[in-house]
Order: structure tokens, then sequence, then C-alpha cells
């Protein structure tokens, strides 16, 4: 494990392994834990650079800093540099997938290829009031019930009720990773970096050059329609819809995404021209 001291942060990572580096964005009131399965999975050659974003894990944030996906852009590049790494494979979920989109289209110099599970580059404008005031909603809720009672009503929606799947301990090692997080950071980020408060960046991407793969489970509907859109704003970019899966593929089936991972990496690695955009399962 490793601290980064920043001004107004001290960003907690791990990184794992050595070779071509990969930067792994967690989901909400998730942390880097959330990526050991699929490193456990993965052939060796790749160095894994394993960040707790703003609000999540043992990265803290001074009173008054702001949780936004500008401020964690900075952070990624920070410790980045910190490492010496100049670009990064970058793989996100969820909201760490959105961090991702965000990072690609503002600092695409920085990336060598792109991986995305169940993520959107934002709301268009006329939904964006409305989920901002939901995820305000949602952080007074943490606010008042706390965190245990928090953690009980987002493990219990319905867009997670196919990791049940895994069994009850998977379901109980995935709660209590969430109870690891704290009120505090959870609402903030609710209010800088939910999908209301993310600037979209959909007319960016075509920017981004690097191969592209967008993921999501054939049970997430509306990510896989994003998905999709997301393929066709990038010059390079494939869809990989995962059958049987819903919103957390990695977790749900760390198999079969980790196949679809080291192919996306080995072609990223291989190719240095742009394919066409293309549509598959797993």
């Amino acid at each position: 494990m490793g601290i980064l001291e920043e001004e107004d942060a001290r960003l907690n990572y791990e990184v794992i392994g050595e070779g071509s580096p990969v930067t792994l964005l967690h989901g909400f009131t998730q942390s880097g834990q959330s990526w050991r399965e699929v490193i456990s999975m993965m052939p060796a050659g790749r160095r894994w650079v394993v960040p707790d974003l703003r609000g999540h894990g043992a990265t803290r944030v001074r009173p008054g800093a702001p949780y936004t996906m500008e401020a964690c852009t900075e952070d990624l590049v920070r410790l980045w540099d910190s490492l010496g790494i100049a670009r990064s494979h970058l793989v996100g979920y969820s909201m760490g997938g959105r961090l991702a989109l965000h990072v690609a289209a503002t600092r695409p110099e920085r990336i060598l290829s792109l991986l995305t599970i169940g993520a959107h580059a934002g709301l268009d404008e006329e939904a964006r009031e409305g989920r901002r005031r939901g995820d305000e909603s949602l952080a007074q809720r943490i606010e008042t019930d706390g965190l245990e009672a928090f953690v009980n009503y987002w493990s219990s929606l319905p867009m997670f009720e196919s990791l049940e799947r895994r069994g009850p301990s998977f379901v109980a090692q995935v709660r209590a990773a969430r109870m690891e997080n704290h009120v505090a950071g959870l609402a903030e980020s609710l209010r800088g970096m939910g999908a209301g408060a993310m600037r979209p960046v959909w007319n960016e991407l075509g920017r981004v050059k690097v191969p592209c793969t967008f993921v999501a489970g054939q049970l997430d509907h509306g990510y896989a329609a994003s998905a999709r859109r997301l393929a066709e704003s990038v010059p390079d970019g494939r869809v990989v819809i995962v059958q049987r899966a819903g919103h957390t593929v990695h977790q749900e089936r760390p198999e079969a995404f980790s196949r679809l991972l080291l192919a996306h990496l080995e072609a990223a690695s291989e190719s240095s021209e742009a394919s066409p955009s293309s549509s598959t399962s797993a």
C-alpha cells in the first residue's frame, strides 16, 4: 500500500506486479480492494495501479476540498507522475467508469487504452437536475441514517440483485467492504461526483484515439445502451455485452471479465491502428 500526500488529500493506493501499467477505478461505495479478485486471475506482466478514490476506502480529503471528477483526475495525474508512468491503460466500473471517461476526454495523452463497465459519459441536461436532487437526497440519507442503514439500502437495490448468484459468503464480503467507508466521504462523493454533478463529456470523446472497450451486463439494459452509444462516440470503440450478468460484471462473472480484459489489453498493446466499432457477447 502507498500514500500520496497532496495539498488537499491523502490518496491511498496499491501497486501490484510489474510491466505495462493498468489503472483500475472502483465504483461508488467500493474501494481499490474490489479489484483484487480480478487481478488474481490475470497473468503476470502488468503493473496494476489501484487507488481509493476521494470519499472512499482509506483515502482522506481535507475539509473544504472538492470531491469532483476534476479533482480525481488531478489525483490520478499526480499519482502517475509520482510512479513515473507517462501513459496507463485505464479501466473503470460505474462511478469509476465515468471518471475514466472524464480522464480520457480531458487528458487523452495520458492513457494507452480505455475500458469501462456499466458507465456513461454524463446525463443529458434535462435529466441532470432531477438526478442532482436525487443524489442530494441520498447524501442526506447517509448523514441522517448512518453508514450501516445506507449500506443495507444500497445493497438491496435491484441493480445489484444478480450479485446474489455468487452466494451469501461473497455477498457478505461485498457488504463488509462497503462498511469500511465513511459517512462524510460517501455523502460528499454523491454531491460532487454523482451522475447529476458530472459534466457530460460525450462531445469530447472523439479525441480519444486509443482502443476502447465498453462493457455492460446483459441484464443491465440501460447501461448496455450506454455502452453502444459510447462505442459510437470514439474512433476505435467496441462493445462487449456479458451474458447472465447485471451491473457489477467484474464481480458477478470475474472469470469472463478477466478474459475480456486480457483480450482488450493484448489487442491494445499489439495494434497501432484503429479498428471499426463492433459488438460482441461474452
